[in-house]
């Protein structure tokens, strides 16, 4: 039977969900009160309140979600309580007091309250132990998983008696009625609700990358296959698997995650790629290299691994690879970066949920003129890109000044010119006096026997020293080139620039590496903002590719396609979405270069206050971190790079403080247990050295409450100062005696 679930018992939950059925689903009562709340006319106050009025930005969930029940009855706040009790049943890798905290959190907003013996049933730790884990996406989009459920209530409410209690006990029907929810193929809950309710037939398996590996890996399905199967089609597939291995073994107590079928697909989990043979299909893995030209790449990692740091470096590496492999300080490569961004040869962009086709590609623009209003087509970053990168070079900006190496030479030279001007010589051998002026070292003067004048800035000198067109277009290059020779040979310049004429012409501006950076690219609706071209980005698409391809936009009605020339770089952070999330035509397209935590970027920062191991320090928490969550959101060495510059214990408990509290707060949803537990707080023998604490003693809820008040309800926490300050507190994170 599905519902044997290894060590974890599921029996007290399917009870639970089969009352739910019952009570909630079929009669329209409340599982936590008396009352009649699962009804039509509180589930619309949800649709009015909630999935009409969605709030995606930023920010705490049960925050934005109270803000949006303000106008609901109590009713309605009962009802969402009750779905996000039956949200928090399955999912195993959120603790059962964080649960319970949370559901006791909304449900107070009612005013009504939980009846003693529903609160042990329903509330209980038992109850709310979970039986699986929960994809990434199922916590930090769990507002999407809501909108679902309404919608389901909602359609599902509408039906007669009849026809619920007859879905409710048929799995093939109901797993089909559900289909007409939008969504229905991408969320998790639709797994959830076929297990809860068909616990015999569906398995414990609510994420889709589970699911594919083991059709993948133990029947004949391919991985082109399996992106046509609808989930319902899924659900056969894995329960004729069952039955084939209730039959190998003799027992019907068999599950995927328990051993002896779980190593049957896990351990061959990342040969995947290479037994479906279709590449073409997938995304591939890349490490990060200084000189790769990628058409198409996003840098991915958990928050604070350099990501966006790092496109800098790749940008670079596509527009002028020479530059990278010189002794430059990270300031001289920011200004390089500059450089090509006022140029218009790198376009930096962000995508978010208010991110458009219309900002991407094209839209219409209105305008009013007279008292009337007209509407223009305008191409947006994306479409002004590929036109510049396409146009030879029109729309390309004088290139502005460099930072280099030459600012040193020239102050030097200045210096010497303020004691002692100089007498140098064209390339015709015309003499110029050059002599420094008064108030600056910015500039030199130059006067000619004539007694003609000219005054050179700095700039000029850099655009020069930079040049690799014919000389002679330079302004004033008679006498600025004699000068960068003499900067060469006295000052230490290193030369860059060519005092010889030449006879080749411009490099081919139609040759021009463009880039286009999109830093957070899984915020934005990828499918929504690339729309059709989507495909043109594809290398063999693109202009002059083997298998080229043009579009007509649908705003202009003009042909368009992507130059060959342009390079995208996106980041994209796992925390905010895994990448098994990503839309599979986004991976198909862009290599995946992997950015991980490295302590090894931390070894320079010294001992803090002599005790604190940083590099260690990091580690164990991120250890930590991947055992009660996942490795896409460990802790990136970014946070801690301040410490080189000021490595002392208020620079770290700011860092603490500021940084990496309220993060963890926001991956364990203020599940301060498990906050505690990452920094080491379970396992230290001095209370004093939690960074974590309860914010009343035993001692203090008596004298608050009365000693005959049972303590079972939310235990407020707080974060103990103190312990911020304490180098003992930190290096108890990695090395703490047990008490």
């Amino acid at each position: 039977m599905a519902r044997y679930c290894g060590d974890r018992n599921s029996e007290h939950l399917i009870v639970n969900a089969s009352e739910f059925k019952e009570t909630c689903l079929i009669q329209g009562k409340s599982v936590l009160t008396n009352e009649s709340v699962w009804t039509s006319v509180y589930c619309d106050e949800l649709i009015v309140n909630f999935v009409e009025n969605i709030d995606e930005g930023d920010g705490d969930f049960f925050e934005k979600l109270e803000t949006q029940l303000a106008n609901t009855s109590s009713y309605a706040k009962v009802l969402v309580a009750e779905m996000l009790w039956l949200m928090f049943l399955c999912p195993s890798n959120t603790g059962h007091k964080s649960k319970r905290i949370s559901i006791e959190r909304v449900f107070a907003w009612s005013g009504f309250p939980i009846e003693e013996n529903k609160r042990a049933q329903y509330l209980s730790a038992e109850a709310l132990e979970g039986i699986g884990s929960a994809g990434t996406a199922y916590n930090t989009l769990r507002w999407r998983e809501l909108v679902y459920f309404i919608r389901f209530t909602e359609a599902f409410l509408m039906l007669e008696r009849l026809q619920r209690t007859q879905l409710l006990n048929d799995h093939i029907s109901f797993s089909e009625w559900l289909e007409q929810l939008p969504e229905n193929e991408s969320r998790q809950l639709r797994h959830m609700l076929l297990f809860l309710f068909f616990p015999d037939f569906n398995e414990r398996i609510f994420g889709n990358t589970d699911r594919r590996s083991i059709l993948l890996n133990l029947t004949d399905v391919t991985s082109k296959q399996y992106r046509n199967m609808k989930c319902r089609e899924i659900d056969s597939r894995l329960l004729d698997l069952r039955r084939q291995f209730e039959q190998e073994f003799g027992t019907a107590d068999i599950d995927y995650y328990v051993e002896p079928l779980k190593t049957k697909w896990k351990s061959v989990e990342g040969q995947l790629v290479a037994k479906v043979k279709e590449p073409e299909e997938d995304y591939t893995v890349k490490k990060l290299e200084q000189n790769s030209s990628s058409l198409n790449q996003i840098l991915y990692g958990p928050p604070g691994t350099g990501k966006t740091y790092n496109t800098i470096n790749k940008a670079l590496a596509i527009v002028e690879p020479a530059y990278l492999k010189g002794s430059y300080s990270r300031e001289e490569l920011k200004a390089q970066f500059d450089y090509y961004v006022k140029a218009g040869q790198i376009v930096f962009t962000t995508f978010h949920q208010s991110f458009s086709y219309e900002d991407f590609v094209e839209g219409l623009k209105a305008e009013s003129k007279s008292g009337s209003i007209t509407y223009k087509v305008e191409g947006g970053i994306f479409k002004e890109f590929c036109r510049k990168a396409s146009s030879r070079g029109e729309g390309l900006l004088e290139l502005p000044v460099k930072t280099s190496n030459l600012q040193v030479p020239f102050s030097s030279f200045v210096e010497e010119l303020i004691t002692e001007p100089k007498l140098l010589q064209t390339k015709t051998g015309v003499d110029f006096h050059i002599e420094a002026i008064e108030g600056t070292k910015q500039k030199v003067s130059i006067t000619l026997s004539s007694g003609k004048t000219y005054s050179l800035d700095i700039k000029s000198f850099e655009k020069a020293y930079h040049y690799s067109g014919i000389w002679t277009e330079i302004a004033n290059h008679s006498y600025i080139f004699p000068i960068l020779t003499y900067l060469e040979k006295r000052h230490g310049l290193q030369k860059e620039f060519s005092s010889q004429l030449k006879a080749d012409v411009s490099p081919d501006v139609n040759s021009l590496p463009y880039v286009l950076i999109i830093d957070e690219i899984n915020r934005g609706n990828i499918s929504n903002i690339f729309g059709e071209l989507i495909t043109l980005i594809e290398p063999s698409k693109r202009a002059g590719g083997t298998e080229a391809l043009s579009v007509e936009l649908p705003y202009s009605k003009k042909p368009f396609s992507v130059p060959s020339n342009l390079h995208i770089i996106g980041t994209m952070n796992t925390a905010d979405k895994s990448l098994a999330q990503v839309d599979i035509a986004l991976r198909r397209r862009f290599e995946f270069v992997e950015m991980m935590p490295d302590s090894r970027v931390l070894k320079n920062i010294p001992l803090i206050e002599g005790i604190v191991d940083i590099p260690k320090m990091l580690e164990t928490i991120n250890q930590r971190i991947e055992l009660l969550y996942d490795r896409e959101h460990t802790i990136g060495h970014s946070f801690f790079l301040p410490l080189e510059k000021d490595p002392t214990i208020k620079r770290l408990a700011r860092i603490f403080e500021l940084e990496i509290l309220p993060l963890l707060e926001e991956y364990f949803f203020e599940d301060w247990e498990r906050v505690g537990q990452v920094l080491g707080d379970h396992i230290k023998s001095d209370p004093e050295l939690k960074f974590i604490n309860e914010k009343f003693t035993s001692d203090a809820v008596k004298s608050l409450m009365g000693k005959d008040w049972s303590h079972d309800g939310i235990k407020p926490y707080q974060r103990n100062k103190a312990a911020l300050d304490s180098p003992e507190a930190y290096k108890g994170i990695y090395d703490s005696p047990q008490g």
